[in-house]
Order: structure tokens, then C-alpha cells, then sequence
């Protein structure tokens, strides 16, 4: 059975989630302040190619030969793998490594959302959202997502583009994933490194906060943009690094005479 028909035989559409997500779930994205300007201006989300990320390790069976009996290691030409495209968020809103990876100029911007709005794409007719396999070894790794019962359904086609080194476990990463064709898209795109998808941003953003080294100044200007484009909610600059730890704690020590 091919790909597309493979894909057809799950009778389902939209956006499926997985990995014990809720439509509920929270959800967060780091992003540099052109790539927020961007989203509410051309009311437009980017997913990448994967085997286009910056991590090597990105798609394993990609980098994996086979040998032939004369010896020879053949790797993969041709695989729908390397039409997958993704989008990365995270489970985790208070991380001080992923705001010192995504936003190097102190200006960065937390987008929160929530797993009913990736449900809510109308122009995606077929995607799997879920959280990323944690593994520390890849062979395990690779035969859980094509054998474990626990893995199936979706992940016979996306799994290899959710599994990444344990290295990266405190990133709590959530990938949107899709195919580039028409099952999914209701079009192929041809050599484009990103695929873009129609949103609303007032809808689909349910929230923001600015990097906790962000200037006075770029917080109020963030607010104002804010204001000016119709969200409803006030962006609030992060407490990472707030210097009033009794104001934010409440810990109190309790005074105790000592007897001579």
C-alpha cells in the first residue's frame, strides 16, 4: 500500500494529536521579533523542511546505509521522509535556555497557544501534532516507533521526524509535522524549503511574553503594537530573572531567639 493510500486508511482529517496531548494543552513558541512581525503582519505560519534543520541527527534513516552483499553501503535516495515539514513549540514556558538560543538580541517573543487552535488550521487538511521521542539509543529508538503498539497510527509516518537525542530534553518539544502533497496540503509545493499556512493570529494567539532581559522601552512598544492590532490580552515581560525574590516567593525566615 502506498504513502497517500496508507494515509487515506486512518479516515481521518485535520489535525490529530498525540503523545497523551489534550486539546487543552498548552503550548509555547520561542520566535525572534521578525518572525512575530511577521505572523500578525502576513497572518502566515512557516513549517520547514526537516531534513533542512540545523540538527544532522534529524530524520535517522535518512543518514542510515544499507549494505549490499558486495559490501557496498547504498543510502536512501528517494523517501517521503525528506517531504516532511515541521513546526516547532514546547511545553516549556520558563526556560532560560531557550530564550538564550532563540533570542540572542534580548528582544524575543514567547507565543502561547493552545492544541485546540492547531486543531482549528483550515487550510491543512491532514497533519500530526505531538511531542518529540526523547532516546539515547537510536536503535531501540527506531524499532519502538515502527513496532511498539504504543506507536502507531500516525506514527508510522511522522515518528522518525519526532525522535532526537536526549541532548535536547530540556527543550519539552512539540512538533506540528506534515507531508508535502496533496493528502495533506491539498497541493504539492515544489523545492520550497518552507510551506506556509493561512492563520488568524488575533484567534490562534492566545497569549505573549517578552524575553526577561527586554528593555522597558521594547516591552511598552511591544504592547502598544499589540494594542493597536486588536489583541485582547496585555504581553507581559517574563519574571525569569525578576530581582524581587521575597515580592515573587512569599518566603519569609522566622526569627528565633537563642538562649544564652
Amino acid at each position: 500500500m502506498g504513502k497517500s493510500k496508507r494515509l487515506m486508511a486512518l479516515g481521518k482529517k485535520g489535525v490529530i494529536i498525540g503523545g497523551g496531548l489534550k486539546k487543552t494543552s498548552e503550548l509555547y513558541r520561542y520566535v525572534t521579533l521578525n518572525q512575530f512581525l511577521s505572523m500578525v503582519e502576513r497572518k502566515k505560519m512557516h513549517l520547514t523542511r526537516v531534513i533542512s534543520w540545523e540538527d544532522p541527527w534529524e530524520l535517522p534513516s535518512l543518514k542510515i546505509p544499507t549494505k549490499r552483499r558486495n559490501g557496498k553501503l547504498e543510502y536512501p535516495k528517494h523517501s517521503y521522509l525528506k517531504n516532511i515539514y515541521g513546526q516547532c513549540w514546547s511545553l516549556n514556558s520558563k526556560s532560560d535556555a531557550l530564550w538564550r538560543i532563540y533570542s540572542s538580541r534580548n528582544n524575543g517573543i514567547l507565543l502561547h497557544a493552545s492544541v485546540e487552535n492547531f486543531l482549528k488550521l483550515d487550510n491543512l487538511k491532514f497533519g500530526f501534532l505531538a511531542p518529540v521521542i526523547y532516546y539515547s539509543d537510536l536503535r531501540q529508538a527506531l524499532a519502538a516507533i515502527h513496532e511498539d503498539d504504543k506507536y502507531k497510527g500516525c506514527y508510522r509516518f511522522f515518528g522518525e521526524a519526532l525522535l532526537k537525542r536526549e541532548s535536547f530534553k530540556h527543550e519539552a518539544e512539540v512538533r506540528l509535522l506534515v507531508i508535502n502533497n496533496e493528502m495533506c496540503l491539498g497541493k504539492k509545493y515544489k523545492n520550497e524549503k518552507h510551506i506556509e499556512l493561512q492563520i488568524e493570529p488575533l484567534s490562534f494567539i492566545k497569549g505573549i511574553t517578552i524575553d526577561p532581559r527586554a528593555s522597558d522601552w521594547f516591552v511598552n512598544t511591544i504592547d502598544t503594537y499589540c494594542r493597536k492590532n486588536g489583541f485582547k490580552f496585555t504581553p507581559r515581560k517574563s519574571k525569569l530573572y525578576s530581582p524581587h525574590v521575597f515580592a515573587e516567593t512569599k518566603v519569609i525566615r522566622k526569627y528565633i531567639p537563642v538562649k544564652p
